[in-house]
């Protein structure tokens, strides 16, 4: 029987897929749109269609880990560790950048919500899934 904790897991797995597969798509099927649409985007520098579809890719692989291992639950370890790995490696690029003083002051406000929120979430599941209580 699925305790609520683990109905909140899951539930937030669900929604980390979803929405990483939505974003990765988008950056797939219509790069510049999406370079123009999400705000602070424009202030990382000029767009380039073949490095955004790349990192879309990145996205899509985790929404798609994500959402696999809610099937397949013997795939959720892999799934959310290599999730976790792949979003923090992207959230600490973009806190060193700040550090180094190469963002606006928008994406210092952006950032941290776009980029590390989710980054946050997604390795809190990947270590409640590896520790057994998700």
């Amino acid at each position: 029987m699925i305790t609520f904790d683990q109905r909140a897991w899951r539930g937030l797995a669900l929604l980390l897929g979803l929405g990483l597969v939505a974003n990765g798509l988008w950056m797939f099927a219509d790069p510049f749109g999406w370079y123009l649409q999400v705000p602070g985007v424009v202030d990382t520098g000029p767009p380039n269609r073949h490095f955004i579809a790349d990192i879309g890719g990145g996205y899509l692989a985790t929404g798609i880990g994500l959402l696999a291992g809610l099937r397949l639950p013997s795939l959720m370890p892999g799934a959310a560790l290599a999730a976790a790995l792949f979003h923090g490696a992207h959230a600490v690029v973009h806190a060193l950048d700040a550090l180094a003083g190469r963002c606006t002051p928008r994406q210092l406000v952006l950032d941290p919500v776009a980029v590390g929120l989710p980054a946050l979430a997604i390795t809190g599941f990947a270590v409640a899934v590896l520790r057994g209580r998700a």
